[in-house]
């Protein structure tokens, strides 16, 4: 009886050390899905804008690049040579960034994400919108 006591007061203990959370799944950095992380910050993908150039010039997101949809099988091996490399998607209404999405899924990348159009990507990522 003793030793079963102090097993359980043992898992307590351990318990209280580790913490158990406070219920809410946003409060564990570890369990976030990959689609979350890519919300919470770029963490090494490309963010990539897949309009025109004239659109791109009128306001893009901070640090994306601009490879246009009908363009992108052809220039994404110089922009990003690692297909494991997460890539994320916008255009101005989701549209296009999933025509550029299947594009690059059938060339062999492995991590895309169609994060929409231009303000849902800059809710989700939270950068700004810059000009050129």
């Amino acid at each position: 009886m003793r030793i079963m006591h102090y097993i359980l007061l043992g898992s307590c203990a351990a318990a209280a050390l580790c913490g158990c959370g406070n219920g809410n799944p946003e409060s564990t950095s570890n369990t976030a899905l990959p689609e979350q992380s890519a919300e919470i910050s770029l963490n090494g993908a490309v963010l990539l804008d897949v309009r025109s150039p004239d659109e791109y010039a009128s306001g893009h997101l901070q640090g994306a690049l601009n490879i246009p949809h009908d363009q992108i099988a052809e220039k994404i091996g110089s922009a990003v040579p690692d297909k494991s490399t997460r890539v994320i998607l916008y255009c101005r209404s989701g549209r296009r960034a999933d025509t550029a999405l299947k594009t690059l899924k059938s060339v062999g990348y492995e991590s895309v994400l169609n994060f929409g159009g231009l303000e849902d990507a800059r809710e989700r990522l939270a950068l700004p919108v810059e000009k050129e």
